[in-house]
């Protein structure tokens, strides 16, 4: 078949003659400061409400309602029972909302109010029901997030926005420590100390929740003040044509997510999320049990490890998108955790063992992220994307619900470190096999537009199967 035949326009949108680069930045960067200090922050107290009980355990929590430390990981694992299943019908629900504000910003609240409840546990069957309640509000908004900004920024852009997103979640487990370190000096009234922790925290989760209903902008159009802005957008929006589509459901779309590439894509980020939950919700208690630090130093050790991950995330992402490059830097950074795992499994020095903790650090959140974005560069058209990025986030996610289980041995966690190592080695395997396969596609879709003939018995020429999509590596 003829490319020209194609029932997919053939716009290459390299082809056309870009806007003023000056212009352009400047409307980039309009959009990030109206969307990302929205998301960053709802994203900080998602990712905060989640691993807080880390530092409530240290702090007592489980002593005070008599909780044993296997019900502790059985709870924190019943979080993906509702987490998971809500991810991709919440994102198709929150598409059926002309506001998306109203939807985004009802679910921060909902999910503030159940972090704030946990300070009325006081027995398992409490604290079960209110982690499966955080998990439903929550389960939602990283997709629900992810495609919004697909609607913004071109996929070269991408890396550097979710980098924005992981940096709040790194910064949440650095702020979690400093603010769990505080609240545990508290002694005052009736309250323990780490009731306080979920009171405060949830009080300020609930006011973003009220800033993102208010100021979350419910379109690019939105924010459009002047003539050069739309001038700007339009030329955008003409060069990424070819990954836009139908927004409405498409039984084809969905089926065709079902391929080689999101496979690898969720096993990838199974992978990464093992290492990143297990580290996030068992960091202080690995600190206070494996490492031997008393309960103060075990918070407040945990703030610059976070933040050298939140400088991690920035400088990765900023290389992977200034080099449109996602796969390779999976496995390179994924080389130093691996490191850092044996170390934790053959060494006994404890000052070597904190230095490993920051070689874990390295891709902690840039994994997650940068698989993320890939499989939302590599997935077009609109309805394929949103329900891909779904699909990695919900299967991904199932990690969420096994680390808190194989992180359930303490004083030395070996089951947990030689189970993420494990897992490491099958991300970075799976991520040099997934950029083999782009590398194939791009020869292959490039020898089709040289040649201007298609011999690929497909069906659909459309989205990502378009001789024109030029996958990144």
């Amino acid at each position: 078949m003829s490319v020209v035949e194609s029932d997919v326009s053939t716009i290459d949108y390299e082809s056309i003659v870009p806007c003023d680069p000056i212009a352009e930045k400047k409307l980039v960067h309009k959009f990030d400061w109206r969307l990302m200090p929205l998301f960053c922050a709802a994203y900080f107290f998602s990712a905060l409400d989640r691993s807080n009980v880390g530092n409530a355990k240290v702090a007592g929590m489980t002593t005070d309602i008599g909780i044993t430390a296997q019900q502790y990981s059985n709870a924190n694992s019943l979080v993906y029972a509702s987490y998971l299943p809500t991810m991709l019908p919440g994102l198709w629900l929150f598409r059926t909302f002309k506001k998306p504000r109203y939807f985004i910003g009802g679910m921060v609240m909902a999910w503030s109010i159940v972090s704030l409840c946990h300070m009325f546990a006081n027995n398992y069957g409490d604290f079960v029901a209110l982690r499966i309640l955080l998990g439903f509000f929550e389960g939602p908004y990283f997709s629900c997030m992810s495609f919004i900004c697909t609607d913004y920024y071109f996929p070269h852009e991408f890396a550097r926005r979710t980098s924005f997103f992981f940096v709040g979640s790194a910064l949440s487990g650095a702020f979690g420590g400093l603010i769990a370190t505080g609240i545990t000096k508290i002694h005052s009234g009736s309250l323990a100390s780490w009731r306080y922790l979920f009171l405060i925290e949830g009080l300020l989760s609930f006011v973003v929740g009220v800033l993102v209903f208010v100021f979350l902008p419910d379109s690019p159009n939105k924010l459009i003040d002047t003539e050069e802005e739309r001038a700007v957008f339009e030329n955008r929006t003409l060069r990424r044509k070819h990954i836009e589509g139908d927004h409405g459901f498409n039984l084809k779309e969905f089926i065709s997510v079902f391929d080689f590439k999101t496979a690898c894509s969720v096993l990838i980020q199974f992978c990464q999320d093992i290492s990143l939950y297990g580290f996030s919700v068992f960091l202080p208690s690995i600190l206070h049990t494996h490492l031997g630090y008393d309960t103060l130093k075990s918070q407040y050790l945990t703030v610059p490890v976070y933040v050298f991950a939140a400088l991690c995330s920035m400088g990765i992402a900023e290389i992977s998108d200034r080099f449109r490059m996602r796969g390779p830097l999976i496995i390179i950074t994924n080389f130093f955790a691996i490191a850092a795992y044996a170390m934790l499994g053959t060494v006994k020095n404890a000052g070597v063992l904190y230095f490993a903790l920051y070689l874990i650090c390295v891709p902690l959140y840039m994994g997650p992220g940068l698989n993320e974005s890939w499989i939302a560069n590599n997935t077009a058209p609109t309805f394929k994307r949103g329900c891909a990025i779904g699909m990695n986030q919900t299967l991904g996610n199932i990690a969420g619900a096994i680390a808190p289980q194989v992180f359930n041995g303490p004083p030395d966690y070996t089951l947990g470190t030689d189970f993420t190592l494990g897992c490491l080695c099958v991300s970075s395997a799976t991520a040099g096999l997934l950029s083999l396969y782009y590398l194939r596609r791009n020869k292959i879709n490039q020898r089709i537009v040289d040649s201007g003939t298609d011999d690929r018995k497909k069906s659909r020429t459309i989205g990502d199967d378009s001789p024109e999509f030029k996958f990144m590596i």
